[in-house]
Order: structure tokens, then sequence, then C-alpha cells
């Protein structure tokens, strides 16, 4: 019987994941053997489209942890300058909502966390790019093997459709 396989694995358990140490070493083999090699043949534009997939794979279980990461920081940040200004006390025990607001928002406390924070939107913005990058590299070599598939093989699918344009190079 094979072992379940949960949600919850994906996502782990922490709320705040150690972003800076996901390991994107097959993300950027991927990329760089997709950059240097063009495809030859049907089977070539097959395997470099689920290279592309595979990697798309990894990072989408990255950006769900990232996500939640930065979703909890957000909050993590307001909770903090709520109490750090509810608790604010001027020397002269005169304390203003004026002062309260301005000992929440220039607390330590709060920019450490911003700090956090914007380090986990930075991540989640190249892990974003990357994983824009892989999905058009597999449908730009699903158009390579479509186009070989009717020129080269004289496939037609199917389902044709009316005057569907042949990628370039391969008309």
């Amino acid at each position: 019987m094979s072992r379940k396989v949960r949600l919850g694995d994906y996502l782990g358990n922490n709320l705040e994941e150690d972003f800076v140490n996901f390991d994107l070493t097959e993300i950027q083999q991927v990329l760089l053997h997709l950059q240097e090699v063009d495809a030859v043949d049907l089977a070539h534009a097959e395997m470099l489209q689920q290279q592309a997939l595979r990697g798309a794979d990894i990072l989408t279980e990255y950006l769900g942890k990232i996500i939640k990461t930065v979703g909890y920081l957000e909050t993590k940040v307001n909770s903090t300058k709520n109490k750090v200004s509810l608790e604010y006390q001027a020397p002269d025990g005169r304390t203003t909502i004026d002062m309260k607001k301005w000992a929440g928002e220039s607390s330590s406390e709060v920019e450490e966390i911003q700090i956090k924070l914007a380090k986990a939107k930075a991540s989640k913005t190249v892990l974003e790019k990357k994983y824009d990058i892989l999905i058009r590299s597999h449908h730009h070599y699903k158009d390579i093997a479509a186009g070989l598939r009717r020129t080269i093989l004289g496939y037609t699918p199917t389902q044709v459709i009316e005057r569907e344009k042949i990628p370039e190079g391969y008309e």
C-alpha cells in the first residue's frame, strides 16, 4: 500500500519556514539545461517539456511554504506593532495616541520582523519568476513538439483546430 500524502506534508509544520535554505540546485540545473539545449526531435522536445514541469513542480512546493511564511510574518508585524504601542508609556507620564503609534512603528522588534518579511517577499518574487520561466519553457517545447508532429510525422490530432498556428521555424 502506498504512503498517504497530505497537503500538510507540502506546506510543512512551521509557521515560519527557513526559506533562505530552500534548495534550488535542481531548478538551476534545469534552467541552465533548457538555456543551452535546442530540441532536435520530437522525443527531445517532449523530454524538455517534462524537465520544465519537474522544475515547476518543485517550485510549487516552495511557493506554498513561502506564501505561508509571508502571511505569518505580516500578521506578526501587525501584532508586534500593536503590542509595543499598547505597552508604551512616555517617561513624563503624558502618553498620547501619536506617541504610542510612533513607538510601535519605530520599535526594533518590529523592524527586525519587517526585514524578515522583506526577505520573504523578495524570495517569493524570485520563486514566482523562475516558475514563470519554467512554465513558459514548457509551453515553448510543447509548441515545438506539436509542430514536429504535424510537419515531420504528418500527425493530425482527432480534434483539429482550424488553421492552428504552427510554431515558427517548423512550417
